[in-house]
């Protein structure tokens, strides 16, 4: 406990969370007695990964998609396929949320590149401003759920469970995500009387097909070859970027070798946060595991809790509540190797619980104090948070209703074990 409460004092104080990581990881080795060589060492092997390599691959295809005409595409498709339903941009934003996801892996990078498309068009259309900013928030966080997430890939590598079938399992319960939102923003628009967004056409239709071909076809090589076990996830987003990199400087001539330095640059800023993270997971987790804390905390409390259904509800409130005071990727890092211990003596198999992981954590980057998403667009909107909760906790209420199927029904995220 004295570790865990180092670790959250120095976060408090402002101290970065991967620097924070490191200095209690150091304290506690020094504690321990443990040879601080070590430290070196795991911090060097904690980020020499073939498995990690893919979180900076799949960072800079979300950074190239976005300087590209891929999301405007997207979007075009999105809204000759709902955009004529009651509240039709509404799920126009849900629906390009579910297809940006399929690329760039990162809520955050979502809801900055669709809060500055979406809540603009929304409020000429007469959707109230803070509405807009609260759908594009929430729907945003589908990009966590839907592969390839990037903090699925931090959760298979931290836990040594397979990224492939992390990314399969994630596929209904996005969907789900998707539908609940799109029937929020239905009823909303049902009580509120909001505009469709034009008629169902389908020569429109077709013509955004053909345009959006190109960028579906990203996500269908990445995900098809993951699936089909022709490459790695590391080796899939490799793949991935190549493809968006022909996109952008050969056939659609919107990207520059300037403008892909700048990509470049902006990508490895990212990357070294996450790796810095990593580093310091790998000191703090060195020392966890010389102590067997982790298999003391599931020992400890399975004699307490050993009924899964209370235990599984301890543990989503524990993440919930954690998710609120964390990002995703250091909440993964510093917490799911004690509690995957206890979640596996409740039966709980590690890629239904890395899938209910990603759902209590999307959770959270939409509410305070830290709601990073939430927050990503506010900033962007102008918006204060408390205007945009006004909507958003409604589709909040949906999300943590996902949640609490998925929990006690392994097969929406073990489904593809049927076949």
């Amino acid at each position: 406990m004295t570790v865990i409460g180092l670790l959250f004092l120095l976060i408090l104080i402002g101290m970065p969370i991967g620097y924070a990581l490191m200095v209690t990881g150091t304290a506690a080795m020094a504690l321990a007695d443990i040879d601080l060589v070590t430290m070196a060492v795991q911090s060097f092997y904690g980020t020499n990964s073939f498995v990690v390599l893919a979180v900076p691959l799949f960072i800079l295809m979300g950074e190239i998609m976005g300087a590209t005409s891929i999301s405007e595409r997207l979007i075009d498709l999105a809204r000759a396929l709902v955009g004529w339903m009651r509240g039709g941009l509404s799920h126009v934003n849900v629906l390009t949320s579910m297809f940006i996801a399929e690329m760039s892996g990162s809520a955050v990078a979502d809801a900055a590149a669709t809060s500055k498309i979406f809540v603009p068009q929304m409020e000429r259309a007469g959707y109230p401003r803070a509405y807009g900013a609260a759908i594009t928030a929430v729907s945003a966080t589908i990009g966590a759920i839907i592969p390839p997430s990037i903090i699925m890939v931090l959760y298979g590598a931290t836990t040594n469970t397979s990224i492939r079938d992390l990314f399969i399992g994630g596929v209904v319960p996005g969907i789900m995500l998707g539908l609940i939102f799109m029937a929020v923003g239905y009823l909303y628009a049902l009580k509120e009387g909001y505009p469709v967004d034009g008629k169902f056409h389908v020569p429109t239709l077709w013509h955004a097909f053909k345009r959006a071909l190109v960028p579906l076809m990203i996500p269908v090589i990445v995900l098809g070859g993951i699936i089909g076990g022709i490459f790695t996830p590391t080796e899939a987003a490799g793949i991935g970027v190549l493809t968006a990199l022909v996109f952008g400087l050969a056939l659609s001539r919107e990207l520059t070798w300037k403008g892909l330095y700048e990509l470049l640059v902006s990508a490895c800023r990212q990357s070294a946060v996450v790796m810095m993270l990593i580093a310091g997971s790998a000191i703090i987790g060195q020392y966890l595991a010389n102590e067997q804390i982790p298999q003391r905390i599931a020992e400890y409390l399975v004699t307490f809790i050993d009924n899964p259904i209370i235990g599984l509800l301890v543990i989503n409130i524990f993440l919930l509540v954690l998710g609120m005071f964390l990002q995703a990727a250091a909440a993964i890092i510093v917490v799911v190797p004690m509690l995957l211990p206890m979640a596996m003596a409740l039966g709980v198999d590690p890629v239904h619980f890395g899938v209910i992981v990603c759902l209590n954590l999307g959770i959270g980057q939409q509410t305070p104090p830290v709601a990073t998403v939430m927050l990503t667009v506010c900033s962007t909107t102008g918006l204060k948070i408390e205007q945009t909760m006004v909507y958003a906790k409604w589709f909040i209420l949906a999300m943590f209703i996902v949640l609490m199927i998925v929990t006690y029904l392994p097969a929406t995220a073990l489904w593809y074990r049927w076949f």
